[in-house]
């Protein structure tokens, strides 16, 4: 069967995109299964800068980088998942990332956990996070309170 032929059937089919963005977006970054790090990388750089830059886009702009996040996001997992397994983090690692991804320090958090030296025994592992601790921080992210038991999930 030759392309023209291909295109022929399914020319009908056609859903065209109205948004130059998007369009844009699906001709140069076109959503696809991630295969090697170089284009992990690129995808990932993409998502992060127009992430960082939606919010200065008009609202239709804005809403044509959503639909493209979305298309594209889960090839970024399904690599990530098969390229960088991981196992279930303790409370304490996962305390230490979410610290680490709010730019927080053990001060930022020391009112939740009851002073700072309480943080850093427990960052350190020498003390255990309380449910009491486990729901104030839960809050505090916006997890759910599995995410600090160990093999927990946050969805």
């Amino acid at each position: 069967m030759t392309i023209a032929t291909l295109e022929k059937k399914l020319k009908p089919l056609e859903a065209p995109v109205d948004n130059e963005l998007l369009r844009w977006l699906y001709l140069h970054l076109p959503p696809q299964p991630i295969k090697s790090r170089k284009m992990h990388h690129g995808y990932s750089e993409a998502i992060r800068i127009l992430m960082r830059e939606s919010g200065s886009l008009d609202p239709d702009n804005r809403t044509a980088v959503g639909q493209y996040l979305s298309a594209v996001i889960p090839f970024i997992e399904q690599y990530e998942k098969r390229e960088f397994p991981i196992g279930p983090a303790t409370p304490e690692e996962v305390l230490a990332f979410l610290m680490e991804q709010h730019d927080l320090s053990q001060y930022d958090i020391a009112k939740e956990l009851g002073g700072q030296p309480v943080v850093s025994q427990i960052l350190r592992g020498k003390r255990r996070l309380t449910r009491e601790h486990i729901e104030r921080l839960s809050k505090r992210f916006g997890v759910t309170p599995a995410t600090f038991y160990p093999g927990g999930t946050s969805d």
